[in-house]
């Protein structure tokens, strides 16, 4: 007794490439680009020989810096958080809503970190240099 034979339809192998996050372009997020700007124009101070085109590079620059560095402290809080609210949760994992809510604030704590350790710390650290004597007093 013969089986019956099947047709089968050709399908078209498509190769995919896989890239890691790293080599993605990201767009700076506009409220560092703002921060940076306003530190680095107010506080901090830029070369006062720097063109407009020098001062807008290395602005932009340190935005971009900052905003891989919020990335990457915002992804290892969200996993950290994630974990702690699974055995927290007798090993159940979060569902999608919970999950983006601890995803955000890890980030909102991210920025705040990265903000600080790189740039508002920054004002500090000038303003000692400038006025060590009023700072000690203070």
């Amino acid at each position: 007794m013969s089986r019956p034979i099947r047709r089968r339809v050709a399908t078209r192998m498509t190769r995919v490439r896989m890239c890691a996050v790293e080599s993605m372009p990201l767009e700076t997020d506009p409220s560092i680009l703002h921060a940076v700007k306003t530190v680095y124009t107010t506080d901090l101070g830029l070369p006062h020989d720097w063109t407009d085109a020098q001062r807008a590079e290395f602005i932009e620059y340190e935005a971009d810096k900052i905003t891989w560095m919020v990335r990457a402290q915002a992804s290892t809080l969200g996993d950290q958080s994630i974990e702690q609210w699974t055995r927290r949760h007798d090993g159940r994992a979060p569902d999608r809503m919970v999950r983006s809510a601890l995803r955000t604030a890890a980030r909102a704590q991210a920025l705040h970190i990265v903000l600080n350790t790189e740039l508002y710390e920054l004002i500090a650290s000038d303003t000692e240099d400038e006025n060590p004597e009023q700072v000690r007093s203070a």
